[in-house]
């Protein structure tokens, strides 16, 4: 049984009016394909539980109260922002109101296309606005049991008189400097003292106030604020990377805190393992990232719904020079629905749909190899390359996408042997003076055989039967091909080469 359908299940069965699943990002850099991980494996569930005839929501939540601990690669004159709410940072390009909504905006915007529409909230905005006062004012006159609770997962245990409300400092603006030292109702007296986060030195200013937890100028810690937030919003489920999991992690602190604190049931939690980008950690800070509207330059977006939906105890590695065996994966389970719709592939595969499932059944390489060709290509000539090539029965809106996205893809991350610019006529003749007369012969021979609608496969056999029917051996009449039409010795498939071709270029190329 496929993990969404378990996890519907047990969702269910909690009894709650309807399922809420949140999830978060910290907009602390770009946000990227680890960070939508979260949103696009809840939106699993959504559907998983919507199936069922269950109401479902979707929550997202905009980590931006965090502080600024780190600056991302190129972003290196934001420096001077360590400590501050990313809310509260300037956005680096000057086209939004802030940093947060400079990459916030784009990243969910881009999210719509995996067929992800959450419920959207600022965590700032929920302080600010007085959504979390009665958390707060609960997590503060039960610090004591909070401290309790804490510190069972921590190896230096809080003072007795530690506050859980970080305020962000009325005369300077940072959060990671200040430190509460005092509590009155609703009042937090703080100083501002200097910290040390992971991108260096935060200075205090010194500055002695009073925080008002009525304005929400602060935030909670985040163990204590994930629990008040799985409160506020009736959480039901949430899925999150297995750090927060682990021994001591902050699922468990924060599942005690709600369940103790609270009186509600923790989220049913969706673990998964990470995802990776070219066998290394994806980190905004080292520029190893690729965003969510990136993928969709190179891929469709039900290619990475199938990958992220697949079993999530298994870490896995995206790697951008291995697009083609992704799309083939899915492929796969396309061609399983659509014959047999009743294995978890299927499932698996139907749930991954963005709108009403549509065949496609043209391999991705196939449509690289097209795109190639003739980069110009229009709709019409696209489909009739296709149907050519042996391919029918396909969604033609879906084939063009494809042609164009792995156009993209071979353009900035193809291997040398499927990239190639085709010789002109001229360029061609050149070559072809240059074979042997049997392998001259050969290619006349093949071009003729190409008015006869053929798959790839069974055009790779001619390829093979005319060789060898002239005493040639075949790797010999490949490189002819290659050589002819691209100026290299190899190249893609030599069959999906030549049927993606315009016939009369290739009569004209072998003269």
């Amino acid at each position: 049984m496929h993990w969404s359908t378990t996890t519907a299940e047990e969702c269910v069965s909690r009894g709650d009016k309807k399922v809420v699943i949140e999830t978060g990002t910290s907009i602390s850099g770009i946000p990227h394909l680890g960070n939508a991980s979260d949103i696009i494996r809840g939106e699993c569930v959504r559907k998983a539980v919507e199936r069922s005839g269950y109401p479902a929501e979707l929550v997202w939540v905009a980590d931006d109260s965090d502080p600024f601990r780190s600056v991302p690669k190129g972003m290196e004159s934001l420096k001077e922002y360590l400590g501050y709410p990313v809310k509260d940072i300037p956005d680096p390009d000057g086209c939004h109101d802030n940093f947060v909504e400079h990459f916030a905006k784009p990243f969910l915007e881009s999210l719509k296309s995996f067929g992800v529409k959450p419920k959207v909230y600022s965590g700032t905005e929920i302080y600010r606005s007085g959504q979390l006062l009665e958390e707060i004012r609960i997590v503060i006159e039960r610090r004591a049991e909070i401290i309790s609770i804490l510190n069972e997962f921590r190896d230096t245990p809080l003072d007795a008189d530690w506050i859980p409300w970080t305020p962000i400092c009325e005369k300077c603006g940072k959060i990671s400097s200040t430190r509460a030292t005092a509590v009155d109702g609703d009042k937090v007296s703080y100083v501002c003292e200097g910290a040390e986060v992971k991108g260096g030195e935060v200075a205090g200013c010194g500055h002695q106030g009073v925080s008002d937890i009525k304005d929400g100028m602060g935030k909670m810690p985040w163990r204590v604020e994930w629990a008040s937030r799985w409160n506020h919003f009736k959480v039901t489920c949430e899925p999150f990377g297995k750090d927060h999991a682990s021994a001591g992690g902050s699922y468990w602190t924060s599942k005690k805190i709600i369940e103790n604190i609270f009186g509600r049931d923790a989220p049913v939690p969706v673990i998964y393992e990470f995802l990776t980008l070219n066998g290394e950690k994806i980190s905004s800070s080292k520029g190893n990232v690729i965003t969510p509207a990136g993928w969709l330059e190179i891929a469709e977006p039900e290619v990475l719904n199938y990958f992220m939906y697949k079993k999530l105890n298994k870490q896995r590695d995206i790697d951008l020079s291995r697009i083609p065996p992704m799309a083939d994966e899915y492929d796969q389970a396309e061609a399983q629905y659509f014959s047999s719709a009743g294995s978890d592939e299927s499932l698996q595969y139907l749930l991954s749909q963005v709108g009403e499932p549509k065949k496609l059944n043209v391999p991705y390489t196939f449509c690289a190899v097209l795109a190639q060709v003739v980069p110009e290509l229009d709709d019409s000539v696209i489909v009739e390359r296709a149907n050519f090539s042996g391919y029918c029965d396909f969604d033609a809106e879906r084939l063009v996408e494809r042609v164009r996205v792995a156009g993209n893809w071979v353009r900035q991350y193809g291997p040398e042997q499927l990239t190639f610019t085709l010789n002109t006529v001229d360029g061609a003749r050149k070559e072809f003076s240059k074979l042997t007369d049997v392998e001259k012969k050969c290619l006349r021979e093949l071009s003729k055989q190409l008015d006869k609608p053929q798959t790839a496969e069974e055009f790779h056999k001619t390829i093979y039967n005319t060789a060898r029917a002239n005493d040639l051996k075949p790797p010999q009449l490949f490189k002819a091909i290659y050589t002819t039409l691209i100026g290299k010795e190899k190249g893609p498939k030599a069959a999906a080469l030549l049927l993606t071709l315009d016939r009369n270029h290739v009569r004209e190329c072998f003269k």
